[in-house]
């Protein structure tokens, strides 16, 4: 048997780095499997939604009309139980509502998404029917935001008083700075909201 000559190669079989390259092309990742499984399951409420993978996350964003549906879908059929995180983002032409949730079978939790017109107290469903814990974190996100979940059971400021102006996270908030001092500060720690009697006979 003649030897190979030195222009042939000694091996036509593909490097290892290629072989494990190839393998991870073909291969969806986890949170890529999982939000498959999200858009298969909103695909009949929502025709033409669209569940992707954000780091750990399946983001889905879905009309406000049908966010309440969406999440009894997401809880019922796929498991997500457990409400983490109720909060807003305050964009420059629109105000998203987020519910972060998770299903207690698998790591991936699932960012619901509505986008809300950036005006004056935009109406959102309230999600406290799917997910109860939903309760204080919309009252907070009522607080900071301004944003109406129309449904809560109580939705009424949680951080600042009942007649506190305006929404202090929204991104064009200011205030008055006497408004603090004068009206809070101004009989000190102890009874900076119901001041002694005779306190202001001044």
């Amino acid at each position: 048997m003649s030897e190979p000559s030195d222009a042939e190669p000694a091996t036509t079989s593909t490097p290892p780095e290629t072989q494990d390259e190839s393998k991870d092309d073909s291969h969806p990742s986890e949170v890529g499997v999982q939000a498959s499984r999200v858009a298969g399951a909103l695909h009949r409420l929502i025709p033409d939604v669209a569940a992707e993978p954000s780091r750990n996350y399946v983001r889905v964003v879905v009309p406000t009309d049908q966010l309440e549906a969406a999440a009894r879908i997401l809880r019922d059929e796929l498991g997500y139980k457990l409400l983490s995180m109720v909060t807003a983002v305050d964009y420059p032409d629109r105000i998203d509502i987020i519910y972060l949730a998770f299903a207690l079978d698998h790591p991936h939790g699932v960012e619901l998404r509505t986008q809300l017109p950036r005006v004056d107290l935009p109406d959102c469903p309230s999600l406290t029917s799917v997910w109860p814990g939903a309760d204080f974190q919309e009252r907070e996100t009522y607080d900071m935001m301004g944003i109406n979940f129309v449904g809560h059971p109580d939705l009424r400021r949680i951080l600042t008083d009942d007649d506190f102006p305006g929404h202090p996270l929204r991104k064009d908030f200011s205030i008055d700075p006497d408004y603090v001092l004068m009206r809070h500060l101004r009989f000190g720690v102890e009874g900076q909201l119901k001041p002694p009697d005779g306190a202001e006979s001044s």
